[in-house]
């Protein structure tokens, strides 16, 4: 059949071959127009897992630390020459490989069709407009495969990525870079993982670039089309039924998160850059003395010297006695993060060292890797310095000089590298932004044997893994604060956004980004509050991102210039410390999501898709979020104070206000006060609360708040730091409501949105009945 221009180059897969049953599945080979043959397999790896590879396994390039179940999942082959195809069963799941012309059907034990190679996309004149699978190069250079796509099917996930959530239409690129801000599809984080609204999702097990025309008009809205450069293309297809589902399975595949110690949900205090000790120590006394919550602060880039990054060594001459002005923070209960990237200057006295032993990545002349930076110069020795981007706009400043790629596939690098970072752990140091790591040059040569073009995805991952290491080494808590990421870096939390420039639109950018990671299987992630780059924020600007950014993961003030809410005025210092300290009263229940995180992969910002799975409406909504299950954060991204919002079936109540509003609908706020930003508590949900506090050390978790909506049945589980528990339901029958409370001994009072009068507490007691209260 003749091919559409774009594939003209391709050598198309014309039939399945040598079919023979193996242990795991189907063996099988891959014979193209050429004549050529390629090994094939397909294998149930697990309930609901199958496994497509294409392509010789010495070729591969597999996401590391993969955890491939011991035990496949129980299947049963079978070869049906007489029909042309032979299937595989197991798992819930059935696969149909048709033997000519090539095509694969999976499909639930039901019958329901999840994914079927696009074999019928052809033009009124009968051309293809795409390849069911077609190989480019000999020796392979890269593989397209591509599967029908419903006319309302939704596609989600992919990364980072600061486009619409719903990835329908678009030309996505799994490769990562350094975005520079927040409004492309340019993204730090990619991940080759996609979940369908259909209840299913893709991934692409590789460390190569993949190209996803997902619906693509250009190719054609029927089918996507997936292109992996390399020579194997090894693909999981993994059934839900629902989206939550279909993140376990993927978490199982690529790793769980740990549950990042209590102190990370505390306020992050940053600024590019505090110069010195006393700006940073004011800054700090500043919130303590107002009351407004925080419990990590970071110098950021400069605390090492400018012309030796990234060495890891303090610069004396402004940030001296290290370990003791750290300690005085902590008494504070105020933790240190130190700014970090894997590039060393060759100015650095510890150069020669590490290029003589090896720890360097080198380039095929034989030199060092020299990766050229977005970094600006410092400009603490300008009169009136207060940030990079004080006096100078960021975008005019010269750049720090090329620094050398630590080699993180040489195992005594790694080990060197973690030494430096011990040294500044044992001042105190309490863990590590690791910055960058996105700009690996193809041809760098690497101590393993593989070259940057192999490297180039997966570098972040060897580099926090490195860094997570050594911090749980020195401290029993494994977390970063990274900025790039592949399949697998949920292992190492928590990732934040990058660079946002300072505009209401890269604050919407963001917003979408983290949607979309969170439905890539990363669940903690935090973004810059204010927006990082440009001019200053106007006071809008900082107090809407605040508000967002105090109700996401994690909370992180950050910027060029300084983030402190009291340079905003005093009503701005007055919003931001009311959402500060209710994120403070929100630790048990971002508690809770957490451990939920680790052990599911859910994410603690939803989207309304994962909630919502089978609402057509709120599959496209990307302007408004939930944290958790239960509350619907709707920021307002303009100066006018209007923001659309989509409330699902069932009856939610207003969060300030106990206003009661059934969905579905959208409700329209407009000219909203800047001291509010929607927030809905849906029906049936449970959100505990704990006194007001300045830090998390201050934390008392004996006495809670349980504020409902109960409006429908419900149940939920609390896991509080100190380790109790807590499951409440509420019952509604016989015309009454009433709530079930089991647990640790602990008071609860329960308060319903914008209600100012408790329910008398109740006390509770261990391995007793449940206590009950009537709610009607």
């Amino acid at each position: 059949m003749p091919l559409m221009n774009e594939f003209l180059g391709y050598d198309a897969a014309l039939s399945a071959e040598s079919i023979v049953r193996a242990a795991d599945g189907l063996r099988f080979e891959v014979r193209t127009q050429s004549a050529r043959s390629l090994p094939g397999s397909l294998e149930v790896v697990a309930d609901g897992v199958v496994r497509l590879r294409i392509g010789h396994s010495s070729d591969a390039h597999p996401v590391p630390d993969l955890s491939i179940p011991p035990k496949v999942a129980a299947s049963e082959a079978s070869i049906l020459s007489d029909a042309g195809k032979a299937e595989l069963a197991g798992g819930g799941l059935k696969v149909a490989l048709a033997t000519a012309p090539w095509s694969i059907a999976i499909a639930r034990s039901d019958g329901t069709v999840l994914w079927r190679s696009s074999i019928d996309d052809v033009d009124q004149k009968g051309r293809q407009r795409v390849l069911p699978l077609g190989i480019e190069g000999d020796p392979v250079e890269r593989i397209t495969a591509a599967f029908e796509v419903e006319p309302h099917e939704r596609f989600y996930g992919l990364g980072e990525k600061f486009c619409a959530v719903d990835k329908f239409g678009l030309s996505i690129v799994s490769s990562n870079s350094n975005a520079g801000g927040a409004t492309s599809e340019q993204a730090y984080k990619n991940v080759p993982f996609f979940v369908s609204s259909r209840g299913y999702g893709v991934f692409f097990n590789t460390t190569t670039t993949v190209r996803h025309d997902v619906a693509n008009p250009s190719l054609s809205i029927l089918s996507y089309v997936a292109t992996v450069e390399g020579a194997v293309l090894d693909m999981f297809l993994i059934d839900g039924p629902d989206p939550k589902t279909v993140l376990a399975r993927y978490s199982d595949l690529t790793g769980h998160a740990t549950v990042p110690p209590l102190w990370s949900f505390g306020l992050w205090v940053s600024r590019f850059y505090f110069e010195r000790w006393q700006t940073l120590e004011e800054a700090c006394d500043g919130f303590r003395a107002r009351g407004i919550p925080i419990d990590v602060v970071n110098p950021d880039v400069y605390w090492m010297g400018g012309d030796r990054l990234s060495d890891m060594q303090w610069d004396e001459t402004r940030f001296p006695d290290a370990a003791d002005h750290v300690a005085a923070l902590r008494a504070k209960d105020i933790r240190v993060c130190l700014w970090e990237y894997p590039y060393l200057s060759q100015s650095s006295p510890l150069y020669d060292e590490a290029w003589a032993k090896g720890y360097l990545a080198k380039m095929p002349d034989g030199g060092p890797c020299l990766v050229q930076t977005t970094l600006p110069v410092p400009t603490h020795h300008l009169d009136g310095f207060r940030g990079v981007g004080s006096l100078i706009s960021i975008f005019e400043q010269p750049l720090v000089a090329p620094g050398a790629l630590i080699d993180f596939t040489n195992p005594d690098a790694i080990r060197w590298w973690q030494d430096l970072h011990r040294d500044r752990l044992r001042d105190g140091i309490a863990v590590f932004k690791c910055d960058f790591g996105e700009d690996i040059p193809d041809e760098a040569l690497f101590h393993d044997g593989r070259t940057g073009r192999e490297v180039h995805n997966i570098y972040p991952l060897l580099y926090q893994q490195a860094v997570a290491d050594v911090v749980e080494q020195e401290t029993g808590e494994r977390m970063v604060w990274g900025r790039s990421g592949w399949a697998g870096g949920q292992r190492f939390p928590v990732h934040w956004g990058g660079d946002p420039v300072t505009t209401f639109s890269a604050m919407a950018g963001t917003l979408r980004a983290g949607l979309s990671y969170g439905l890539s299987g990363v669940p903690f992630w935090s973004h810059d509050i204010g927006g990082f780059a440009g001019p200053a924020p106007s006071i809008e600007l900082f107090v809407r991102w605040a508000q967002f950014g105090l109700l996401s993961s994690h909370a992180r003030t950050h910027g060029c210039t300084p983030r402190e809410p009291w340079e905003f005025g005093n009503e701005a210092e007055d919003i931001f410390k009311r959402y500060a300290l209710l994120r403070y009263r929100l630790l048990a229940y971002l508690h809770t999501l957490a451990v939920e995180a680790a052990a599911t992969g859910t994410p603690l910002m939803r989207a309304m898709v994962l909630e919502y799975p089978d609402d057509r409406t709120g599959q496209r909504v990307d302007s408004q979020y939930l944290l958790g299950p239960d509350l619907l954060i709707a920021p307002v991204m303009n100066p006018e104070g209007n923001v659309s919002i989509y409330l699902p079936a069932g009856t939610w109540l207003d969060w300030w206000t106990g206003e009661a509003v059934d969905g579905p609908r959208w409700v329209e706020r407009r000219a909203l006060d800047l001291s509010i930003m929607p927030v809905y508590l849906r029906a049936g949900g449970m959100v505990p609360l704990i006194e007001a506090v300045d830090r998390t050390a201050g934390a008392d978790w004996s006495s809670v708040t349980l504020v409902i909506n109960p409006a429908a049945e419900s149940e939920r589980h609390f896991s509080f730091p100190n380790g109790t528990a807590l499951t409440a339901r509420i019952v509604r029958s016989d015309g009454t409501v009433r709530l079930e409370l089991e647990g640790d001994r602990r008071s609860i009072s329960i308060l319903r949105p914008g209600d100012t009068s408790k329910i008398d507490p109740i006390e509770l007691e261990p391995d007793g009945q449940p206590a009950v209260a009537p709610l009607a």
